[in-house]
């Protein structure tokens, strides 16, 4: 019977295209404006209906380089302070920090142990994009999301553009609503580069209703990065000491 079905679909071109749209599924677009696309990744991330309730957040990462293994911690004082650290064979290679106004960097590569803490409006921009739920914090940094043209009908696109005028790309699944890559353009001393996050791999984790993507996939300068989230530890009352910057 089977078969009697296949000889007869072949036989008709038309029935056949019709059965292909039938079983092909469809990823059109429906929404026109970048708030729209934003709302849907809040929802179903679960970020919207849970974010107010997270004063600190700690974020645990290992991952896969050129160099081997590393891990980096994230620590979050909501609503802007961080301090990151990456570890390697117990020792720290590299850090910083945000106390809501300067920034300060240091690294065990090039020299880096010894820099001034930096301030003004780009490295606001910079640390406030590091912030694990900017999206829902855009209209209070005077960040500007707009919609653009995509050539992927399952892919939404949305430009955002900081209070400095720097631009970068979101991508958002049409099927799931979840941010599937940032492109971001960044000049460097070896002249610009494009920096490409892919998130993979979206899941809750213990105490928590939010779905984080525990797979990054992230281009740099030394190669590609594969990060995977391993632990969130939220309102545990991380010390002011933590962000503190001399």
């Amino acid at each position: 019977m089977f078969l009697l079905q296949i000889n007869i679909i072949m036989k008709n071109p038309l029935m056949f295209f019709c059965t292909i749209l039938l079983v092909t599924p469809s990823f059109s677009q429906s929404f026109t404006t970048a708030e729209e696309v934003i709302n849907k990744y809040l929802e179903v991330t679960k970020i919207k209906e849970s974010v107010a309730s997270i004063t600190d957040l700690t974020m645990t990462y290992t991952s896969e380089t050129q160099r081997g293994v590393s891990e980096t911690e994230f620590k979050y004082s909501f609503p802007y302070k961080y301090s990151m650290t990456v570890f390697a064979n117990g020792m720290e290679l590299m850090s910083s920090k945000f106390d809501g106004e300067k920034a300060i960097r240091k690294s065990s590569f090039g020299g880096g142990a010894g820099q001034e803490p930096k301030s003004g409006p780009a490295v606001l921009s910079e640390a406030y994009r590091t912030h694990p739920f900017v999206e829902m914090e855009y209209k209070n940094l005077k960040f500007i999301p707009t919609l653009v043209a995509s050539d992927n009908p399952e892919t939404y696109v949305i430009e955002v553009k900081d209070a400095e005028g720097k631009v970068w790309k979101d991508f958002y699944s049409v099927q799931t609503g979840f941010k599937t890559k940032t492109i971001v353009k960044n000049e460097t001393p070896r002249g610009p580069f494009e920096s490409i996050i892919v998130f993979e791999n979206y899941k809750t984790f213990k105490g928590l209703a939010i779905l984080f993507s525990s797979i990054k996939k992230q281009t740099s300068q030394m190669g590609e990065i594969t990060s995977e989230l391993q632990s969130i530890k939220i309102n545990k009352g991380i010390k002011p000491k933590e962000f503190e910057i001399k």
